[in-house]
């Protein structure tokens, strides 16, 4: 870019001479042309940042019941699309989470927010390993015009013990940028169908020998 630059420079001053122009005006167009090329290098390095910055963060779970809340604001250029991650490592238990984003017109917005569920904690941005899918791009509920506001919905789900990754995608459509913010609900794990038999079972047998105990006595 020096080059090209110095070399329109030299050509601009050898047609100016041969014009014969006043000096003051040839270093008035020289300038011109410097600050054409300086602004065309400025787009070019903002060009760059339409890249998605995508976020990953590791949410800490205390202890089981836990609500955690997430948000991100992105500041790309408009039809950026981003993939942020949020891990967490739980014992057995559900989890189900809600994710929002509120339009401010023009200026703030992200359209086609989405969130889905997986195993482990590596950032995929397609499709995700064989296997390691729980959940596919909750459920979305836009709830314009009344409210321009989306929402995203993943039902609850078992999860064994381990490490999963909830991934919010979105794309910026605010001039802006654009925002968003959600919480991930973690339960203790709803006794099965057999265990409610076991139960049940032991309150018999507790009642059974109460009352034999009575008998007795």
């Amino acid at each position: 870019m020096p080059q090209q630059l110095s070399y329109s420079l030299d050509k601009l001053g050898t047609s100016i001479k041969s014009l014969k122009i006043v000096p003051f005006i040839y270093w008035e167009l020289k300038l011109k042309l410097f600050k054409s090329f300086t602004l065309a290098v400025l787009l070019g390095v903002s060009s760059a940042s339409a890249f998605a910055t995508d976020i990953l963060t590791t949410l800490s779970v205390p202890s089981l019941p836990a609500s955690l809340g997430y948000s991100q604001t992105h500041s790309e250029l408009v039809g950026t699309t981003f993939w942020d991650d949020y891990y967490f490592t739980i014992p057995d238990g559900f989890a189900n989470s809600v994710t929002s984003t509120i339009s401010a017109g023009s200026a703030l917005d992200i359209s086609n927010l989405q969130a889905r569920l997986y195993m482990g904690n590596m950032h995929q941005t397609g499709a995700v390993v064989p296997g390691t899918l729980l959940s596919a791009w909750g459920t979305t509920v836009v709830y314009s015009p009344l409210v321009s506001a989306t929402t995203v919905v993943l039902s609850p789900l078992s999860l064994a013990a381990g490490t999963y990754t909830l991934q919010i995608r979105g794309t910026v459509s605010g001039t802006s940028g654009g925002s968003y913010a959600g919480v991930l609900n973690l339960t203790n794990p709803v006794p099965e169908p057999e265990t409610y038999a076991m139960m049940l079972a032991g309150l018999g047998l507790m009642g059974f020998m109460s009352r034999r105990k009575n008998v007795i006595t």
